[in-house]
């Protein structure tokens, strides 16, 4: 018996400690992009056939960046193959490796047009923006498919700082965020578990036509709670953080929601600004008052602190390895479809590697285990040539919610007033 058939739904007003496997039954995908230009569809074309042309990557960032030095100047279209031919001080950084399976299964057609929309559709820098992100996945933390397993973060997760539960209307994951309940010092483990809850969200989009490739983010800051004593997160942490979100994972934030803000935060909040980059900062939505995202996450969905209906309490013991089953048994089927279905190449439709539709157009089985409307109407006609699967609409969907503007700050203020902070550099602020 999978764990989806196991995991038990919410009841509300009742304490629950478990993952949700499937969205509100009402929640639909969100509108399909328009089509793309034949400009467009012959950059994603050109990509795709680069990444399946044999292609040999190194092991690490560095490595790769010194062989883009080396042939500064030349075609990037030809990188690939020149690696082959190249080498670096260190032997080991330099070992070329093909693509295997997981990574060609990763390397989908909306992962591609994820970079190509990253770099304003400039061939050449998507075609670097996607060599880096795959050669960085094999390098963080021992490599995010094997080195960045759940033993690794586990220790990190104990108070449920982050956690993944319920989806939004626009069938999103939910990745929620309680800084307030840090229980680590600053260190590379609490970035790794960043990017390990990043990866299980992700994990745990649904099947739906057009593709669901983005989560929601809920940040819950805890303004006036008593007796919670946290390490304030340092500037360069959260720089180190908005880096890795922004350069390898671009493209996958649809919204994020922050309730429960302190005072501290908009300074701080002045801080990291010019890190952001603009397109994300239209998506964040601030909460005032009492927090009510039930516009944006169905009640039966969402945490009671935002609104909701489920009144969810951590337990670790409960929680966690319920996710980590959930997630790998995702990641199986996936890898299963895509063996069936890819050819053994990059570029399968994430709609196809979901189980939404077959590559002839028929629903696939996991769309049926989904209780959600998860193809929206006069999309499925559309399956049948994969090349016209639109990827899902990242852009946010309006809402009556309270938008709060950070108020304006300079540094002086920053230092006499912001002990909380730890400044561990000083950006030039705009006041």
């Amino acid at each position: 018996m999978s764990s989806e058939s196991e995991l038990a739904l919410p009841v509300p007003s009742q304490p629950f400690s478990l993952p949700l496997a499937h969205p509100d039954p009402n929640s639909k995908p969100a509108p399909p992009r328009p089509e793309l230009t034949s400009a467009q569809a012959t950059a994603l074309a050109d990509l795709i056939e680069y990444f399946n042309n044999d292609l040999h990557l190194p092991t690490t960032v560095k490595a790769l960046k010194h062989a883009w030095r080396l042939k500064s100047g030349g075609s990037t279209r030809s990188f690939g193959n020149f690696f082959r031919g190249s080498s670096t001080a260190d032997d080991e950084e330099a070992v070329m490796k093909p693509l295997d399976e997981r990574e060609r299964c990763y390397w989908s057609k909306e992962a591609f047009l994820r970079c190509l929309r990253a770099t304003k559709w400039v061939y050449l820098e998507a075609v670097k923006r996607a060599e880096e992100t795959l050669v960085w996945r094999r390098e963080f933390a021992g490599g995010v498919e094997d080195g960045l397993s759940a033993e690794l973060v586990s220790h990190e997760g104990e108070t449920g700082k982050e956690l993944i539960l319920g989806y939004d209307v626009n069938l999103r994951p939910v990745l929620y965020m309680h800084p307030y309940r840090q229980n680590t010092e600053t260190s590379m483990s609490q970035i790794n578990f960043v990017v390990w809850c990043l990866e299980r969200a992700i994990d745990l989009c649904p099947p739906s036509v057009p593709v669901t490739d983005t989560i929601a983010l809920c940040i819950d800051f805890g303004a006036n709670r008593t007796g919670d004593k946290t390490q304030p997160t340092s500037i360069m942490q959260a720089k180190r953080v908005l880096d890795i979100l922004q350069t390898y994972y671009c493209e996958r934030l649809g919204r994020a929601i922050c309730v429960n803000i302190p005072g501290f935060f908009w300074p701080f909040y002045k801080l990291v600004g010019p890190f952001v980059d603009p397109v994300t900062k239209d998506k964040i939505r601030f909460l005032d008052g009492k927090a009510n995202a039930t516009d944006l996450i169905p009640a039966s969905q969402l945490q009671a602190l935002f609104g909701g209906e489920v009144d969810f309490q951590y337990d670790h013991a409960t929680y966690f390895p319920a996710l980590t089953k959930l997630c790998n048994e995702r990641k199986a089927a996936n890898l299963e479809r895509w063996r069936k279905y890819g050819d053994n190449k990059c570029g399968l439709s994430e709609a196809v590697i979901r189980g939404a539709v077959t590559p002839d157009g028929q629903p696939g089985e996991a769309a049926a285990a989904s209780s959600a409307s998860t193809i929206v109407a006069g999309e499925q006609e559309k399956a049948p040539a994969l090349s016209a699967l639109s990827p899902t609409l990242s852009a946010l969907s309006g809402g009556d919610d309270e938008f709060v503007d950070a108020q304006e700050a300079s540094v002086g203020d920053l230092e006499k007033g912001v002990e909380s902070v730890a400044l561990e550099e000083k950006p030039t602020v705009t006041a």
